[in-house]
């Protein structure tokens, strides 16, 4: 029992040192984190479009502390996660920030808190590929 909990602790510390750490890191599960949160409140740099005909644009780029804020303009919800698919993680500014962005909503992610490339896509719709793309923070 007591060398479970060691082994958790352990990975919950090497993930709270992972999401600290800006640019490029591999995490215990061999997801890569690209970029790291930067919290919340940060200046929009980029706005996406929803629409049943795809993700609007579908590559931006932002700057370090900015964000990127979703408009669902589809009939139907969308949940835009960073790559890879099932296990996302990459990114954790999406992953913080989003959840399901219903009909008619806006969600904004965190601030992006490091350099690099985060791919999204739709976990609702993952082989939509008018529902991947990429957000570039430099």
């Amino acid at each position: 029992m007591a060398t479970r909990r060691t082994a958790v602790l352990t990975a919950l510390g090497l993930l709270g040192f992972l999401s600290a750490c800006g640019g490029n890191s591999t995490g215990p599960s061999g997801v890569t984190v690209i970029v790291r949160d930067g919290g919340t409140g940060g200046p929009v740099g980029a706005t996406i479009t929803i629409t049943s005909a795809g993700a609007n644009p579908r590559n931006v780029t932002v700057s370090v502390g900015q964000t990127v804020t979703f408009v669902n303009n589809d009939t139907r919800s969308h949940e835009m996660a960073s790559d890879p698919h099932p296990q996302h993680g990459s990114c954790p500014s999406m992953e913080a920030g989003l959840g399901t962005i219903g009909p008619g909503q806006t969600k904004t992610t965190h601030n992006f808190g490091g350099t690099g490339v985060c791919g999204f896509h739709d976990h609702l719709d993952e082989n939509n590929a008018s529902l991947r793309g990429s957000i570039t923070v430099q």
